[in-house]
């Protein structure tokens, strides 16, 4: 049987409004009592899970920043032209 200890932490009147939204939010959600430890658990794995995405959206693609500016631009002069073509048709 594995011993838990508990610590305490102490933190602002807002920061606890806001921690209980959250309990409130994925209590509704799972439909299971929810106390600070799962809030903290489930924020502290989003955070994680954010942070490799953002690790992996900085991974090289092998192309150059010129190429994807380039993309870009059409990309958004495509965008532009099919929002005029929707106005004059819907004009």
């Amino acid at each position: 049987m594995e011993t838990v200890t508990a610590t305490t932490i102490t933190v602002s009147e807002e920061l606890k409004r806001e921690l209980l939204k959250v309990a409130a939010q994925l209590q509704a959600s799972k439909g299971e009592k929810i106390d600070y430890e799962d809030v903290l658990r489930y924020l502290i794995q989003r955070a994680t899970r954010n942070l490799d995405l953002f690790h992996q959206a900085c991974i090289p693609t092998g192309v150059s920043s010129r190429q994807l500016r380039q993309q870009l631009k059409k990309g958004r002069r495509e965008d532009r032209e099919r929002d005029l073509n929707f106005e004059h048709r819907n004009a």
